[in-house]
Order: structure tokens, then sequence, then C-alpha cells
């Protein structure tokens, strides 16, 4: 199989095994809403080609913004403003996912009026903000917001949800023994470290149903010592897709610190997932050439890549990967 042809993702059909991972615009208005700036790339990226857009990460809570000028989505009154943004993607043949998220201590755009919520009351190493540890009743407020997000997403028309778990943001603060220290059934093992995980899982699918696609994004390591490790990560990902996750993305806590001459940053995590289960798994990180990707596809289970920052530097880029086949 061609790499640009057609695949099956679950329920999905893309017209490609290529996405346009999650990647932060600063385009939204302030109070979240999608802009004709944000309109226009996702226009663009569908005219270079993109089987899957991923929207950057979203918020679901109207109590914290992690970055300024982030989407939102975290009340009714949005729903039309992304149709708009959906059926303007569809008219030109590709699918579009929205990826959304939960802030933590990593970042927040209004750090002063920002309710900051964490698995543990620890200082964050390099914002030095100090969340709030989270209650019982903060944990299942939380896993409800996420699930009201995802039907939201779904009544604008959407083709799927994709749950972030990566880079520092609270679900992936909850997988970590770096920044979760709870002693509960939150921490401690990796079953409890993950036991939010599914529950925001299961939350969405029950309100979503059993048909709409729902992935995820996840740290496969914290990159530094004392944090989560790749082998604790593969038993995590193997429970995800015995839940009936869609398609899991693999990413890392350390993206931000790789060189441009670094490659596939997440290559290894990747095959290893992908030869444990069934459920497609998506690389992303460090992904340039079709030098890159081809190994990885003709000798794994691997079969779907993301691109960020090529998107970014150029929305056309897949007719540059096309010519080097």
């Amino acid at each position: 199989m061609n790499l640009f042809d057609p695949v099956r993702i679950g329920t999905l059909e893309a017209k490609n095994h290529f996405l346009r991972s999650a990647t932060y615009e600063g385009a939204a208005t302030e109070d979240g809403r999608p802009t004709d700036k944000i309109l226009s790339l996702y226009q663009d990226l569908a005219r270079g080609g993109v089987g899957t857009i991923l929207t950057s990460y979203t918020y679901i809570a109207d109590y914290e913004q992690p970055a300024k000028n982030q989407l939102g989505i975290y009340c009714d009154d949005m729903i039309p403003d992304y149709q708009k943004v959906v059926d303007a993607v569809h008219a030109l043949g590709s699918k579009i996912f929205m990826q959304i998220v939960h802030g933590s201590s990593h970042s927040q755009g209004y750090p002063d009026s920002a309710r900051i919520l964490g698995p543990s009351a620890l200082v964050h190493p390099t914002s030095g903000l100090t969340p709030q540890e989270m209650t019982k009743d903060d944990i299942r407020a939380v896993v409800q917001l996420f699930a009201d997000a995802a039907v939201r997403v779904k009544k604008a028309g959407f083709d799927g949800v994709q749950i972030h778990c990566a880079h520092g943001y609270l679900l992936s603060h909850f997988i970590s023994p770096i920044f979760n220290r709870r002693t509960d059934e939150y921490g401690g093992s990796v079953e409890n470290r993950l036991r939010i995980v599914l529950e925001v899982y299961h939350a969405i699918r029950k309100a979503v149903g059993p048909d709409y696609p729902v992935w995820i994004k996840i740290n496969s390591s914290d990159e530094m010592p004392g944090g989560l490790t790749v082998e604790e990560f593969l038993p995590m990902g193997q429970a995800l897709a015995e839940a009936g996750i869609d398609a899991i993305e693999i990413s890392g806590l350390g993206w931000r610190s790789h060189t441009p001459d670094e490659r596939a940053y997440y290559k290894d995590a990747a095959v290893r997932l992908a030869g444990l289960v069934d459920t497609p798994v998506i690389l992303t990180g460090g992904l340039r050439s079709m030098q890159d990707i081809l190994p990885i596809y003709q000798h794994s289970r691997v079969s779907l890549f993301g691109f960020a920052r090529p998107f970014m530097a150029d929305p056309n880029f897949l007719y540059t990967l096309q010519k080097q086949i």
C-alpha cells in the first residue's frame, strides 16, 4: 500500500496516511474562538493534501487558558464558530479532528486569574507555578469537562476528537512519577497513574457513542531522570488499546529539546507499541523526509505519520514528500 493511498483508521477513512499533528497557532480570539486566520490555515493544509488535520490543543475549562489566544471549546455557544471551520475543511476533501486539553502548572496564559490544577501540589521546575492538588471531586469534574467538550466537538461536525495526554498538560502530569506523588488510587503504580486517563476515555466514549473516533496523544517518556519511561508507557498504551481507543499518537515531554538535525524522536516507542497492539499507532516528531518515514513504514506496523513544524513552514509540504518516492 502506498502512503498516499486512502487508509481506514477505525471507523474513519482518510485520503492518505499523513496528519497535521496538533500545533499551537496563537491565532484564536482572546476568549478562544477560531478566527479567519485559523480558517485560512486549515484550508491551506487541506488544499495541500493533508489527510487528517488536528486542530491546535483546545482548552475545555472556562477557569484557565494554558496559552494566550489558544482555541477553546468550553461552552455550547462556540459550536457554530467551529462548524464553519469543519465545513470549509470538508469541502476540500480532508478530515479534521479537535484535540482537547486541560492545562496544568506547565503553562498558563493568565496565571494570576487561572485555577491551576494538578495531581500533586509541586512547584513546576520551569514555570514556577504550583497547582492545587486535585480532590476526588476535582477529578470527577475534570473527567466530565472532557466528556462535555467531546460532545461539542461531535456536534460541531468534527470527524473525531483527540485527548491530549502529552507535553506537560494535566493528564500527562498524572502519568508522570515526577509530577504525580499521590498515595491514593490515582498515584503510585502505572495502573493508578493511568486511571484518570482511562476514566476520561470511558466518559467520552459514553457521551459520543460507540462509533465516533476517539484518539489520544500521549507521552512515551518524560525524557528526564526519574520520569515516565518507555517501559512504563508500553503497558499504558496496551491498556488504552484494550479499552477501545481508536488511535494512539506517540510523543514525549521533551519534544522541544530535540535539535533540527534529530529524526523520528519517538520511533522506538512507536514501533514497540505497534508490535503489541492492533490499534493504529501514529508517529510524530522529527520527521522531515520520506527517508525518515519509509523504513519505519516498511519494517514495522507503524502506518500513520504526523507533522507539525514542516506544515508550519509550508502547508504544501506533502507535495515535496510525494516527489521523494
